[in-house]
């Protein structure tokens, strides 16, 4: 039987950090696995996997009843992973960590929020263009497991002093970021998403809020909203509020242009001329704005200085180059941001087309509330966005419910025939929005990914048929 060590047993060994996984699947000859669950049998069955693969060593708890001289069971498991996470990447606490949270916006303010910092700056969310986790073989997740955060940054090899992290409530509900304090954390909004995992909007919020507890972060920024307002009055942490109202700390006057805004900021009144584009475009980049403020980089003289700079992430109102048409990529893929995508087209454009889909095998109740959304287009094609392991024309009924029948809807499950129909037949007073993947290079369709990016396809298409 292993005998149970202790922390100075550990302090004995000699471990290579390059070597150290945190997951079975990453195992290898040379892998150190240091696992635990409080589940003992998914902990055996991960144990018995890495065996199987003959790692190296296993660092564990008492919580396995497997015997083997290459497990080395530790009564105080934790504190011993916490040392090995200091050795991952040394300090690792001493960087300023700043979390964005809320159903949408997150990529976007935090892309923005990234650009103001500068290059010292890392992004870690939805977009990771810029980030290699190929290191490890777990599904890449919007906000990655403390564990690979910093294996990302060890294997960065550059000088980084602040981490920007996407902050997703499948993150804080299941304490993926345990151990890290934020500096100062932004909340944008609250809308219908993920309640395949949460069951409801209440959980669904209270998830959310876990980002703004005391010890979690020490500074709140958040857009005015019934959720934002609501939060602020549960969080006894400092924060800002942005909106219209003169209630908030920052406001800013309603424009359908961004070539300029006033905004007053605590009292104090400027302009700004950032050339963006795009659904909330404004209080995204406030946001932002207000978080790189409070990280006390720079003043505010220099942060509009920046802002003349600022880009939209790729796949986030992603125009689709052409004199003119107008083609725009977005991810948009909740009820809330396919209704503030078209109301906002609707102000550029005289006609709105659509193309979009809905995910199999998550949340289902929002669909037809997806549909619903669509239906202040004015022509609207239901096509395939992810469908994995489902039906695709059950998926397209269940949106089908949303959308009143007077509607000019079709049905064209393959989303190339659809972007092509669409670009087909567009005119100039027109605007075509391709809803639902933006960024995706992917499209998971029965266990498989295929190829597929919406903007390549429309450019070929624009090109062919243009």
């Amino acid at each position: 039987m292993n005998e149970l060590l202790s922390l100075s047993d550990f302090s004995k060994l000699s471990i290579n950090y390059d070597n150290v996984v945190n997951s079975s699947l990453d195992v290898n000859n040379d892998s150190i696995l240091i696992i635990d669950n409080d589940n003992s049998e998914k902990l055996n069955k991960y144990i018995d996997d890495a065996l199987k693969k003959n790692v190296k060593q296993i660092i564990t708890s008492d919580k396995t009843k497997i015997d083997n001289n290459k497990i080395l069971k530790f009564s105080n498991y934790d504190q011993i992973f916490n040392i090995v996470l200091e050795n991952i990447y040394k300090n690792y606490k001493k960087l300023k960590y700043l979390g964005i949270t809320g159903t949408n916006g997150k990529t976007t303010s935090g892309f923005y929020l990234n650009q103001m910092l500068g290059g010292t700056s890392l992004f870690v969310g939805t977009i990771d263009q810029n980030n290699d986790f190929s290191f490890t073989n777990e599904v890449h997740l919007t906000t990655p497991k403390l564990f690979n955060l910093l294996k990302l940054l060890r294997m960065k090899k550059t000088n980084i002093s602040s981490v920007i992290l996407e902050v997703s409530s499948h993150a804080l509900e299941q304490k993926r970021l345990l151990n890290l304090v934020f500096e100062v954390s932004g909340f944008t909004n609250l809308s219908q998403d993920h309640l395949d995992y949460h069951m409801n909007m209440e959980s669904y919020f209270l998830a959310k809020s876990k980002l703004f507890n005391e010890g979690v972060s020490k500074r709140m920024v958040y857009l005015d909203s019934i959720y934002g307002r609501r939060l602020a009055k549960l969080s006894s942490i400092p924060k800002t509020s942005i909106g219209i109202g003169k209630q908030n700390d920052i406001t800013f006057k309603e424009s359908k242009s961004f070539d300029e805004i006033d905004i007053s900021f605590f009292g104090e009144n400027y302009k700004f001329d950032p050339r963006l584009r795009g659904p909330k475009v404004i209080e995204n980049f406030l946001l932002a704005f207000t978080m790189a403020f409070y990280s006390e980089k720079f003043e505010i003289s220099e942060l509009i200085n920046l802002s003349k700079n600022i880009q939209n992430p790729i796949g986030r109102y992603q125009r689709v180059e052409s004199k003119n048409y107008e083609i725009i990529i977005d991810f948009a893929h909740t009820p809330q941001a396919i209704k503030e995508v078209i109301q906002y087209a609707k102000t550029q454009k005289d006609i709105v087309k659509v193309i979009f889909g809905a995910g199999g095998n998550r949340d289902k109740s929002k669909r037809k509330f997806m549909g619903e959304a669509a239906a202040s287009a004015d022509e609207i094609i239901v096509s395939n966005d992810n469908p994995r392991n489902e039906d695709p024309l059950e998926i397209s009924k269940d949106i089908l419910e949303g959308i009143p029948l007077n509607k000019n809807v079709k049905v064209i499950l393959d989303r190339e025939e659809a972007i092509n129909t669409s670009i087909t037949n567009l005119k100039e007073n027109e605007i075509l929005l391709i809803l639902g993947k933006g960024h995706e290079k992917t499209q998971e369709i029965d266990n498989k990914m295929l190829s597929f990016d919406d903007f390549e396809i429309a450019t070929r298409a624009l090109k062919a048929y243009k």
